[in-house]
């Protein structure tokens, strides 16, 4: 809005600019200051009412597209029975066309009080838009000597009215800005998301809480035979709680989790997770340990005991760190039962846990009130879970499946479950789904985020093809008078391209820092919102910008001397521009 704004302001400010001859021409007849003022708001007036019209009818099937690329997409993130459809309210279309016509005549009004309030004389003569000392565009001699006489030019004629160079630098540079900072928020949303996506062992996951473990395994060998499942392992996870003396932590876990120097007794949330027996001594022998020292009632279990820890530095990146500062530790545990925590009572035991850096099957999903900021667990064979689980622990079962397909899988998955009557709560989770959800999103952003960088391009090229050509047309005396006294053809385009190497050059200036400030910026903000990734400076559309700056001004320069080369000297001479 701010952009179209500005192009709409800027050219009632050209239009005027190349009309204030005719104004004072006018006010020397006796038109009055206000009959100018209100021309203009009725030229304004007509054009917002033939160009809303036009505007509206061109932005609905516009959206329409839109919506119609992304809805597949936008469907799969949110709710896939919602169809994402467009719906045309009218008191909304009523207030945008209320906020342009506002805006077109607030444009209007403000460009033509200015050039009606000026003197007569001033107007006729021309003499009130460029106001200069000789100081104000001397040039060093130096840079007469490097650029030559037509840089010389160039340089005087950017410096004597900058107010008429300063829109087509501003809106260069915004589009610069909105180009670079676009593609970095992009880019690194799409570098979040990558790094969010963790690698599973499994496709499918069939979780339940309070499903008899008979009925689990009956609901086991139908889901297995699910078309495209080729490997399948079922668990249980139960919970616990642990206590431990500070004292055990590591040094880094200590400082990351804010526990003093003293040693203190805390209660820490783990599982234990229940895996099926030749997994589980599969898993030990690939560990180089001997399978008769954890086996028997009393045998130590492997654990895995993680946390993060942020990097205090510039990059805002996390590192594992172990928890505890021994490879081994015997703690109590006490169940965490479904019924309380006072029922608990009474049913802890004492366990020794040998710390590794891994685990051989991941645990069942968590819901976000369960989940904790490490990953304390330990793995145990399926069959010690009769005699170490007490009845009403708190134990999630989980029957897990890799697939060829594993949306047609699951989707058979459903039928078979609802064919069975199951009763009990129950959540079936398709891994696969929620990383193509990420990717829906980051094309989601894309979308809008380029749409909209590219309608405020467009308004950009528009506002400096307006300037820019306006200018030119405003000087052709002037252009005329310098190729009369001699100035080729080859010495004009020279003139001419310096121009248009301080335009690029001052929006590059400006657009470029600003557009890396903000850029940086945005990676901050993702890095403090959790994104672990690292600053990915902007090179590529730092470049497209490049090229696209000097492209726009120097296509509509060509244009616009085009015009002015084919037309007689004499003619452009003797032109009032009237």
């Amino acid at each position: 809005m701010a952009g179209s704004i500005f192009l709409i302001y800027n050219s009632f400010t050209i239009s005027l600019n190349d009309r204030v001859r005719q104004f004072g021409i006018l006010l020397s007849v006796g038109a009055t200051r206000k009959q100018l003022q209100n021309s203009v708001l009725f030229e304004g007036l007509c054009i917002g009412a033939l160009g809303i019209p036009i505007g509206i009818l061109v932005g609905i099937p516009g959206i329409k597209l839109v919506l119609t690329l992304v809805s597949a997409n936008f469907g799969n993130i949110m709710y896939d029975t919602v169809p994402l459809t467009l719906k045309v309210s009218v008191p909304v279309l009523a207030a945008a066309a209320a906020v342009s016509m506002a805006t077109i005549l607030i444009s209007a009004y403000i460009p033509a009080r200015k050039a009606a309030g000026a003197p007569v004389m001033e107007c006729i003569r021309q003499t009130g838009e460029v106001r200069l000392s000789a100081g104000m565009v001397k040039t060093s001699k130096l840079a007469a000597r490097i650029l030559g006489l037509e840089g010389t030019l160039a340089l005087k004629n950017f410096k004597r009215n900058r107010r008429r160079y300063r829109s087509i630098v501003l809106s260069l540079t915004l589009s610069v800005v909105l180009l670079v900072t676009a593609s970095t928020f992009s880019s690194h949303l799409k570098r979040a998301a990558e790094g969010a996506v963790v690698d599973s062992d499994y496709d499918i996951c069939f979780c339940a809480r309070d499903m008899d473990e008979g009925e689990l395994f009956a609901l086991y060998g139908k889901l297995r035979t699910a078309d495209g499942v080729y490997d399948s392992s079922y668990q249980a996870v139960a919970a616990y709680t642990a206590a431990v003396n500070t004292e055990d932590f590591s040094e880094g876990y200590r400082e990351s989790a804010g526990y003093g120097p003293g040693g203190e007794v805390v209660e820490l949330p783990m599982d234990v997770q229940f895996i099926e027996d030749k997994l589980y001594w599969d898993f030990i022998e690939s560990l180089g340990l001997s399978p008769a020292e954890f086996t028997g009632p009393d045998a130590p279990l492997i654990a895995v005991a993680k946390a993060k820890k942020a990097d205090e530095g510039e990059t805002g990146k996390s590192s594992l760190i172990n928890m505890f500062a021994k490879p081994g530790i015997s703690l109590s545990l006490k169940p965490v039962m479904d019924g309380g925590a006072e029922t608990r009572a009474g049913l802890g035991r004492n366990v020794v846990l040998i710390f590794v850096d891994t685990i051989p099957l991941d645990t069942l999903p968590k819901p976000p009130s369960e989940v904790t900021p490490y990953v304390f667990l330990a793995v145990a064979p399926y069959g010690l879970k009769a005699d170490f689980v007490n009845p009403g622990t708190r134990t999630d079962l989980g029957l897990t499946f890799r697939s060829e397909n594993p949306s047609q899988s699951t989707a058979e998955m459903e039928a078979m479950i609802r064919g069975a009557g199951t009763a009990c709560g129950y959540t079936l989770y398709n891994m696969q789904k929620m990383l193509e959800q990420n990717r829906n999103i980051t094309f989601v952003v894309d979308v809008f985020t380029y749409v909209f960088v590219a309608m405020i391009s467009l308004i950009a090229v528009a506002n400096v093809f307006n300037t820019i050509s306006t200018n030119i047309r405003l000087r052709r005396r002037e252009l005329a008078m310098l190729r009369s006294i001699g100035m080729s053809d080859r010495e004009f385009r020279k003139m001419m391209s310096f121009e248009c190497i301080l335009y690029g050059a001052r929006t590059l200036f400006l657009g470029l820092p600003t557009a890396g400030i903000l850029s940086w910026l945005i990676y901050r903000w993702m890095v403090w919102g959790g994104a672990e990734i690292d600053f990915m400076f902007p090179w590529d559309s730092m470049g497209i910008s490049v090229l696209g700056v000097f492209l726009a001004v120097f296509v509509t320069m060509l244009y616009a001397v085009g015009r002015i080369r084919k037309e007689n000297i004499i003619d452009a001479l003797r032109d009032d521009m009237t």
